[in-house]
């Protein structure tokens, strides 16, 4: 049986970045997930804000983290090599109603830590952003807001932290969570069981599940529904500053952003639904149409390619704030759970500040002199210069051949993919490391190409390879040889 000092269950961002973090100590670390791939739950249904502070609630620990992970991000992005762009941002308004909920945003932002609020007006507005519905009349302008790929920054954390020897389970449901004799626990997984002294609950919408498991029914989960749309490249409108409208209680509301990748975003709604509902509803998407184009002038709905959703964890009763603490009913179970937004923003201050609560525990903590605190990014070939792209063609002709036209992704970068530690096993995980299937085409084009590719590499035939995991077969059989 393996034995580690630390079993955390769930693999999504915060799970990540938790996981890389306790690999600068001298720990046995083991990182247990559900799906086929990390960041494959509410992380990857997420539109990437990594907001500045300044709409939680000063107190809260939404309010302690969230500053503090996104001026981290800079720092990480180029260690780690995934992509961070500093955007800036404006939540927009249109009356004097609004103006008095910006000056207390602005009053909140500024307790909160977020740097270089401005509360602005006018001219200044569109000359920020021209694309800005012209009624609006005021704007709390926050330059520090960025966007990352939150699927592209889990992987990250993961590998980083898996070269610094943490052990990944994927497809390892954890179905059951006993005491072990002599302290710690023993988790159960497809595999057989594994023990460990602390357990970490990152489990997202089922942290409640988990935590009962253990014995630990301290608290109860919500999941909040939210519809995303994504525009086409060429929808008109490009690298536009992301615009929010004045906030409701329960929710940012719904915000229009530019990707790191290039395209237009809309999301989300915020609609209470059962945890496991990933369906787009038709409501949804009409409330983000008539929502963006009250902060834009005109969205064009011919140029929508995909429309997701996503649920994030909402502990009842526990004023819409993350819940990060130690079990009061099971000693050594820790919970890092509710994490809703801003949790992408906030997630490697999270992933600190449980560092701190594992040291305050009395956990012993011992730091390691050789962690490798950077990761070598993968090409991304349409990014290179023309000479550059020759280059490395030249020294491998596999980068000259095109998979998915629409991303502009060679057949070198798919290889490159599947040679990473952890490698992906599934159609959707080489996609959220190369973006093939990502474009107008929604593999359409390509997904054939990369199934064989993937079949090749992996010395698997098509009918071995997934989707996104069990239950998701793309290739049933052959229908005649040869093929």
């Amino acid at each position: 049986m393996q034995q580690y000092d630390m079993i955390i269950i769930g693999g999504g961002i915060t799970g990540c970045a938790i996981a890389r973090e306790l690999s600068k100590y001298r720990l046995k670390v083991a990182l247990c997930e559900a799906s086929a791939d990390v960041a494959a739950g509410t992380t990857k249904a997420n539109g990437g804000l990594i907001h500045a502070g300044d709409d939680p609630v000063p107190g809260t620990l939404k309010a302690l983290l969230n500053s503090k992970g996104c001026l981290m991000y800079p720092v990480l992005s180029e260690k780690l090599g995934f992509r961070f762009q500093k955007k800036g941002s404006m939540v927009v308004g249109f009356d004097e109603k609004d103006l008095a909920v910006l000056k207390k945003l602005l009053e909140r932002g500024r307790l909160n830590g977020a740097p270089d609020l401005e509360l602005i007006g006018g001219d200044r507005i569109f000359d920020l952003e021209p694309e800005t519905n012209r009624k609006a009349k005021y704007a709390l302008y926050t330059p520090h807001t960025g966007m990352v790929d939150p699927f592209e920054v889990a992987i990250a954390f993961c590998e980083n932290a898996v070269a610094n020897g943490v052990r990944l389970y994927l497809s390892s449901p954890v179905t059951a969570i006993r005491r072990a004799e002599g302290g710690g626990f023993l988790v159960t997984i497809p595999k057989g069981e594994i023990a460990g002294r602390y357990v970490l609950n990152c489990a997202g919408v089922h942290a409640d599940d988990v935590a009962r498991l253990a014995g630990a029914d301290e608290f109860t989960i919500r999941a909040r529904h939210g519809d995303l749309l994504v525009m086409d490249k060429n929808c008109g409108i490009r690298d536009v500053m992301t615009l929010y409208p004045v906030p409701k209680p329960e929710s940012k509301g719904v915000v229009l952003m530019n990707s790191v990748s290039g395209n237009i975003l809309v999301g989300s709604t915020a609609v209470m639904m059962e945890k496991d509902d990933v369906a787009s509803y038709r409501d949804g998407i009409e409330e983000l149409i008539s929502s963006a184009n009250r902060l834009i002038e005109k969205l064009d709905t011919r140029k929508v390619i995909r429309t997701f959703a996503g649920n994030r964890a909402v502990v009842v009763g526990n004023n819409n704030d993350f819940y990060i603490r130690p079990s009061q009913k099971v000693e050594g179970l820790f919970h890092i759970a509710g994490i809703q937004s801003p949790g992408v923003a906030s997630s490697p201050a999270i992933a600190a500040y449980a560092v701190q609560m594992l040291k305050a525990y009395g956990v012993p903590m011992v730091e390691k002199d050789d962690f490798i605190d950077t990761r070598t990014p993968p090409v991304d070939f349409s990014t290179l210069t023309a000479e550059e792209q020759d280059e490395l063609i030249h020294k491998n002709p596999a980068y000259g051949r095109i998979v998915c036209r629409c991303e502009c992704v060679t057949e070198g970068e798919i290889v490159d993919a599947l040679r990473r530690n952890p490698r992906p096993t599934t159609v959707d995980a080489v996609k959220r490391r190369t973006r093939a299937g990502m474009g107008r085409c929604q593999g359409g084009f390509c997904q054939q190409k990369v199934l064989g590719i993937m079949a090749r590499e992996l010395g698997l035939s098509p009918t071995e390879i997934s989707l996104g995991g069990a239950d998701s077969q793309i290739v049933y059989s052959k229908l005649k040889e040869g093929c």
